[in-house]
């Protein structure tokens, strides 16, 4: 069967003939993969924490997919259409062994395509039922986009766990009145502002460019502000105030960070999902006593588990009565497998205009 594989910090990637030998569980043919950033850093080298499994030369690529159930399990049966959850626990910290690897203790755990584990980027996987999430058929056009809002919906639930330390809804209960700026317009800033939007917060969405006609498409369908921050973001501030959370989305470089907080309200938000790829950021004393002295909350974000799996699935269920226009735009391109130059080039780097691309497998 076929699998496509990389071997960091080697660059690049090969297609192979793959089949674990010790292949336990449920058998699940690949639908189709996506493609994200972290797909591209380990391609070209440039992720230092990728890691090869155990005994194994290489690494299957990919931790997006969806995949038919080729076997009848105890609660899904032969036909379903499901997601794998990525990361496993390291089987012995309190987080994992209550199922939240996501905060895992050790240091231990695994990711698949990423960290100790084989991907998703083949033809058939053998995995256990509790790691596969259902699928509803109505959205498995975009359901792959369920693995990264899946970590935008642990984000959320973690920022709004933070502000329970003070009242922040609105009079009316709701959060109609709070206001949040996304930096990032790729598919992590996009969604970010989907999920922003459908918990009733005021959006805006930065870059250093002007938007795409797609991109422009997606903010008018969601009621989203476009703001182009190649100047900084004083003029944003000066125009519409500080900003209850900032969501940091980009990965740009970390000098940018001190700007971010200086446009936060008081007992706001700074949460931090992308992984700044350079630079330095330099705080002065000044600046850290304002973040005590303003109560500004700073919190790194990453990875959702099969919970969160399920409210993407249901979110992108009513993002297509929401944003029907910006749902019909969120998948790119779609790949076939076969094509290996083409997918040689969109694993290695990002097209303009691109928000995702899939491979298809089957």
């Amino acid at each position: 069967m076929q699998a496509i594989v990389v071997s960091p910090p080697k660059k690049g990637i090969e297609y192979v003939d793959f089949q674990e030998e010790d292949g336990t569980g449920i058998p699940v043919r690949i639908r189709e993969t996506g493609i994200c950033g972290t797909d591209r850093e380990i391609v070209n080298g440039q992720m230092a924490s990728a890691s090869l499994p155990r005994g194994s030369s290489f690494m299957v690529l990919g931790h997006e997919a969806i995949g038919v159930v080729q076997e009848d399990g105890e609660s899904i049966r032969k036909g379903d259409l499901v997601m794998p959850v990525n990361r496993r626990g390291c089987g012995h910290c309190l987080a994992c062994l209550n199922g939240r690897p996501d905060f895992c203790e050790t240091g231990g755990f695994v990711e698949a395509g990423i960290k100790g584990m084989h991907g998703f980027m083949r033809e058939t996987y053998w995995d256990e039922e509790r790691y596969l999430v259902r699928v509803p058929r109505g959205i498995e056009d975009i359901a792959v986009m369920a693995q990264p809002l899946s970590d935008l919906e642990k984000s959320m639930e973690e920022v709004m766990q933070v502000q329970n330390r003070l009242p922040w809804k609105c009079p009316d209960g709701s959060l109609g009145c709070r206001k949040a700026l996304v930096v990032g317009t790729g598919p992590i800033g996009i969604l970010t502002s989907l999920l922003l939007r459908s918990y009733g917060l005021g959006v805006f969405i930065s870059n250093v460019r002007e938007p795409s006609r797609e991109e422009q498409k997606i903010f008018d369908d969601a009621d989203i502000t476009y703001y182009n921050s190649s100047s900084g973001y004083s003029a944003l501030r000066d125009k519409h105030g500080e900003f209850d959370l900032v969501f940091e989305a980009s990965g740009a470089d970390a000098s940018m960070l001190p700007q971010l907080l200086g446009i936060i309200k008081n007992n706001g938000v700074l949460g931090l999902f992308g992984f700044p790829r350079s630079g330095y950021a330099s705080f002065s004393h000044t600046d850290l006593q304002n973040l005590v002295y303003r109560s500004i909350a700073v919190v790194g974000l990453i990875n959702g588990q099969k919970p969160h799996f399920q409210s993407a699935m249901n979110r992108l269920a009513a993002w297509k009565v929401m944003f029907p226009v910006a749902t019909s735009l969120l998948i790119t391109r779609v790949l076939d497998h076969t094509e290996r130059d083409s997918v040689r080039e969109a694993l290695t780097s990002k097209t303009p205009g691109e928000i995702k691309v899939k491979i298809r497998w089957s």
